[in-house]
């Protein structure tokens, strides 16, 4: 008796994560805890490492260019009484995961990581400090931010 082979061949689509367009003013506010002195945009704080300073301001990332997956823009963090009214700006890069729900991001010292939803990024920056002479601050902030 001659066997007969069958093959049976299912095709599988998936669909590609589509990356969604980030370009835009994000905008929120901080919260954030400051231990040691200075820093981009905290630069009068003198907060303690024993009694690390927590500070509210309002910011915006603002994406202005995506390519892909990878996008660059600058975070802007209003001033306050504190800070003399001053508005502090830092360039970033960045590039979202395949799925497109995380978003990484690095600026000229620290790092952010991001959940993305809808019109919403909720994300912790990330920035290690030095206890010495200089003390240079150690910065945590978990924010929301909304895209306008």
């Amino acid at each position: 008796m001659k066997g007969i082979l069958l093959c049976n061949v299912m095709t599988i689509s998936v669909a590609a994560a589509q990356t969604p367009d980030m370009k835009g003013d994000w905008i929120g506010r901080t919260n954030t805890l400051i231990a040691g002195a200075g820093g981009a945009h905290w630069p009068d704080s003198k907060a303690a490492w024993e009694k690390p300073l927590r500070a509210q301001r309002d910011i915006t990332l603002r994406i202005v260019g995506q390519d892909g997956r990878r996008l660059r823009g600058e975070s802007i963090i209003a001033g306050d009484e504190a800070s003399g009214g001053r508005v502090t700006t830092e360039p970033f890069i960045g590039t979202a995961s395949k799925a497109g729900d995380k978003v990484m991001m690095a600026d000229t010292d620290g790092y952010f990581v991001e959940d993305l939803s809808d019109t919403t990024l909720a994300y912790c920056y990330l920035l290690a400090g030095v206890r010495q002479a200089n003390d240079e601050p150690a910065i945590i902030s978990c924010n929301d931010v909304t895209k306008r």
